[in-house]
């Protein structure tokens, strides 16, 4: 109702009504992080292989005998998908040797004992029935200690005795390599896991009713990286990540776990859009505070704010101010509420009286419907929006910071980068939706050796 000179006429504010709102879903990728520690995988290696690693009789044509020791510890080193390592052993030889000089023809068996390191390097891929698959090489080898063994002022060569271990131990190092990788990571019960449990929607917030909704659609598989001493396997889920408000969502159709392909990048950044609500009630508390008993003047006429509330109509916000003064009544007024990025706030874009307020202020009160009386009130209806998003945020991280799937693999990560995307009024509440990114994995237990 507005009264104009002691007239009364009665305004009926715009109809209540909401556009549609709905969170678009993400494409995001989520890294499954296996991590293989290289030392431990060292460590368990030198646990099996110690002592006496080998002995053989009559091997060759020269009747050759050898036995191998273990001579210090294997040392492994990585490089992404390829694990160097140096196997020290200790090499005692024996072998008929026959040497022919001045006419003399010479032949005894002989003993040798020297140290010898050992090459390899194995390169790691993942076969399509998710087992690990190593392919070791040799690289060479370097006398620690060469053996020396002189007949007659002649030097025996010791090359053949480095091949004969090199081809009597392959088989054994390569093995060892083997089983402990091969049982070290059950790959394709883990990825099962993961895939099956992310189909399930997962609460965000509580404080905003946020639920995360992820349906897998491929798995993908990179380079492995190398971090400090430690191995990653790099498998990563692509998703389409949903975020709902209110009720728990039902779950998607179940999606089985298809082969995965091979990239050649590492995952891309986490990506989720959320939405947190800011209720009209708050927004018209804020402006309230600033202007409750404001008066703004044109010309000789004064207005005082005595009352103000909000609500929603065909997408645009509906302010319902009670004045007193030169007008005493209600107005309407409209205006789109925005997002403005410098001031990370709302803010009243093109305000203007709604359709049956002007045609009474054009009768009764011209002075008011002409003048900027109307941008003058907009310039306080500004809502700073960096609490709410910094909350929103805050439950998101929260959730993210440990979040268990099932014993042993947990969602762990950290959303850093925030941006509002959207302004949408639901009932009730301005819904500003957002996009966090960040880095956010699902973590495997430490791998076992």
């Amino acid at each position: 109702m507005v009264l104009f000179s002691c007239k009364t006429s009665r305004i009926e504010g715009p109809a209540e009504s909401y556009l549609p709102s709905d969170l678009a879903p993400a494409v995001s990728e989520i890294p499954l992080e296996f991590e293989i520690d290289v030392k431990k995988l060292e460590t368990t290696v030198n646990s099996k292989m110690n002592g006496l690693l080998y002995e053989g009789n009559n091997l060759t044509d020269r009747d050759l005998s050898v036995k191998i020791w273990k001579a210090q510890n294997f040392s492994f080193f990585i490089n992404n998908n390829e694990i160097t390592y140096r196997v020290p052993l200790k090499v005692w030889s024996r072998f008929s040797w026959k040497v022919d000089k001045f006419g003399i023809s010479l032949s005894d068996n002989y003993e040798a004992t020297g140290t010898i390191a050992l090459i390899y390097k194995t390169a790691i891929s993942i076969d399509k029935d998710w087992n690990l698959v190593s392919k070791t090489t040799s690289s060479g080898y370097e006398w620690i200690e060469t053996p020396k063994v002189s007949v007659i002022g002649e030097q025996i060569p010791v090359t053949p005795i480095a091949n004969i271990v090199l081809s009597l131990f392959d088989k054994m190092i390569n093995s060892q390599i083997d089983k402990a990788l091969s049982n070290a990571v059950d790959l394709e019960k883990h990825v099962s896991q993961v895939w099956e449990e992310v189909q399930k929607p997962m609460l965000i917030s509580d404080a905003n009713h946020l639920w995360l909704r992820i349906t897998p659609k491929d798995i993908l598989v990179s380079p492995f990286t190398t971090k400090g001493n430690k191995l990653n396997l790099s498998v990563s889920l692509y998703t389409q990540l949903e975020s709902v408000i209110g009720a728990q969502p039902a779950a998607n159709a179940k999606i089985e776990l298809p082969q995965f392909k091979n990239i050649a990048r590492q995952p891309q950044q986490f990506n989720l859009n959320i939405a947190t609500d800011v209720t009209f009630d708050k927004i018209a508390e804020m402006a309230k505070e600033q202007l409750i008993n404001k008066s703004f003047t044109e010309g000789n006429k004064t207005i005082t704010i005595v009352g103000l509330s909000l609500y929603s109509s065909a997408g645009r916000a509906v302010f319902v101010a009670d004045v007193t003064g030169s007008l005493k009544g209600r107005i309407y007024f409209t205006g789109k509420l925005l997002y403005n990025p410098e001031k990370n706030a709302l803010e009243v874009y093109e305000p203007e009286f709604d359709v049956k307020t002007r045609s009474a202020l054009i009768k009764s009160a011209n002075w008011l419907f002409h003048g900027m009386i109307l941008k003058k009130i907009s310039h306080y209806l500004t809502y700073p929006l960096t609490e709410d998003l910094e909350r929103a945020k805050a439950e998101a991280n929260k959730m993210l910071t440990d979040y268990p799937l099932y014993e042993g693999i947990n969602i762990k990560g950290k959303l850093d980068s925030l941006g509002v995307t959207s302004v949408n009024m639901v009932p009730g509440a301005v819904r500003i939706q957002a996009n966090l990114k960040g880095n956010v994995a699902i973590k495997i237990a430490e791998v076992k050796f």
